[in-house]
């Protein structure tokens, strides 16, 4: 239909030139030269105007120009020449030196209402040509996607978690954006089309910059589900992202008092060696308190938050032991426990955020992990997996193994201690896990370039990760009351 417009009359060109407008759909993605912040620029904040132009052999040549003031970007200009009439000749971005890293979908269009011309046969208003069934489809593709691309599927929640929006239908979706420029027949056409095309029934909308932050300057002091959790759950530690990757690591805080801890644990390591020497003791080498203290001295010394967890949780469960008769009160056992005990009161003593955490850990109630939280669990790990690094991605690693075997085992409780004495079972690993998965969810709230980030390098999906770890993080909350 354009090209039939360079062979019309100059007084009709003149006419037409006043209902010609720039449509511009999409994200545009732009990379600050200096800081490397990634920011996105919706469509809907470029402004077009036509700047006139030259007068030339197939008519005038027209100038638009679009505008977009960002604060931290500057001024940014989109350029494009329009000859003959109707018809894109060429085009340019000024953008201050900064990287475009995806463009908006630029198109010259008529006005719905175009003066009515003959071209010697009849044209319907409502029908569509194949070029308009060519232009709603691309309009769609750029507007939603298949929902195995990017949303998470959790088989416990009923399939497809719907983050973004929807389902909706292909003709839904081309209803809504098309309905007063196409007659529903036509609309329906295009949608069984795209049916037929791809054999996707629901479609999910493609989220824009606003799915990480509104732009809002409202200051919101309502607290979020990780923050709450992270509050729950807290640990004297650092999770810190690669600033080139986006990938997290763990940074434990510096030892207090560096000389008495290393003796408090030098303290430890004799004591288990005294019950590994005599069998009446009922411990040895495969005991499972023995592997988590001789674990911890070895790999997580250099981490007091770990140790103090450690040691706490290996007291109870031996002084639990003790109490039902699987181990007897020998003298080397009652000073392996006492060990333990000044062990971890040193540590509190020494660093009292670790002091204040255990008290607010201890007023916490665990529920028991249920076969839905395994499942929950284990279709998240894969994607802590590729965000995490070192002794984080290990931990984590061994902490959601732990935790999955402990529900699938069903192990029972121990015989012959009371609720209020008992030790959850794996509630370390879970305070770990949860309290690190809101911790690092915070920080992707925060900073949306460190998603950007992980999509790049770590391979994962924006809306798939931050939906996977938000239910990770619904969970943590009903566990942890």
């Amino acid at each position: 239909m354009l090209k039939l417009f360079r062979f019309v009359p100059k007084e009709m060109q003149r006419l037409l030139e006043s209902r010609m407008h720039i449509r511009t759909s999409g994200v545009a993605k732009i990379r600050h030269k200096t800081t490397g912040v990634l920011y996105g620029i919706p469509e809907d904040r470029i402004d077009w105007e036509s700047t006139g132009g030259l007068e030339r052999g197939m008519g005038p040549e027209t100038q638009w120009v679009g505008t977009v003031h960002h604060d931290e970007l500057g001024t940014l200009e989109w350029h494009l020449w329009e000859y003959p009439m109707g018809s894109e000749s060429r085009r340019f971005t000024e953008l201050n030196g900064h990287e475009l890293e995806e463009n908006y979908s630029i198109n010259l269009e008529h006005d719905e209402e175009e003066p009515e011309i003959t071209f010697g046969f009849d044209a319907d208003a409502n029908t569509g040509s194949a070029e308009s069934a060519e232009r709603m489809k691309q309009w769609f593709f750029r507007n939603y996607e298949d929902p195995a691309n990017s949303l998470p599927y959790i088989t416990a929640e009923g399939g497809y978690q719907w983050v973004t929006g929807g389902p909706y239908t292909s003709l839904e979706a081309l209803e809504s954006e098309f309905g007063r420029e196409f007659s529903f027949d036509f609309i329906e056409m295009v949608a069984d089309d795209i049916e037929e095309e791809t054999g996707v029934l629901d479609w999910a909308p493609i989220p824009g910059p606003d799915f990480y932050d509104d732009g809002s300057d409202e200051t919101v002091t309502e607290e979020t589900e990780e923050e709450i959790l992270s509050q729950r759950l807290p640990l004297v530690e650092e999770l810190v992202s690669n600033s080139d990757t986006g990938v997290f690591s763990l940074h434990p805080q510096a030892i207090a008092k560096p000389d008495l801890y290393s003796a408090t644990l030098g303290q430890i390591a004799d004591a288990i060696e005294d019950v590994l020497a005599k069998e009446s003791n009922g411990l040895n080498e495969n005991s499972l308190a023995i592997r988590r203290l001789q674990r911890t001295l070895e790999r997580y010394a250099n981490d007091p938050q770990r140790v103090e967890m450690e040691l706490t949780t290996v007291h109870a469960s031996l002084t639990s032991q003790i109490a039902s008769g699987e181990l007897p009160p020998s003298d080397e056992n009652e000073a392996l426990l006492s060990a333990l005990r000044t062990g971890a009161l040193g540590i509190r003593a020494a660093d009292p955020l670790v002091a204040e955490n255990r008290k607010i850990l201890q007023e916490q109630e665990m529920r028991e992990l249920s076969s839905e939280a395994s499942e929950a669990i284990a279709e998240v790990a894969p994607s802590l997996d590729l965000i995490t690094e070192g002794v984080l991605k290990e931990q984590l690693q061994e902490d959601i193994r732990a935790l999955r075997q402990e529900i699938d085992s069903g192990a029972p409780p121990l015989p012959g201690v009371t609720r209020s004495d008992a030790i959850i079972q794996k509630r370390d690993e879970a305070t770990r896990v949860f309290g690190r998965t809101a911790r690092i969810l915070i920080a992707l709230r925060k900073a949306p370039e460190i998603v950007h980030k992980l999509e790049r390098n770590a391979g994962v999906k924006a809306v798939s990760l931050l939906a996977g770890l938000a239910s990770l993080v619904s969970l943590g909350l009903q566990l942890f009351m």
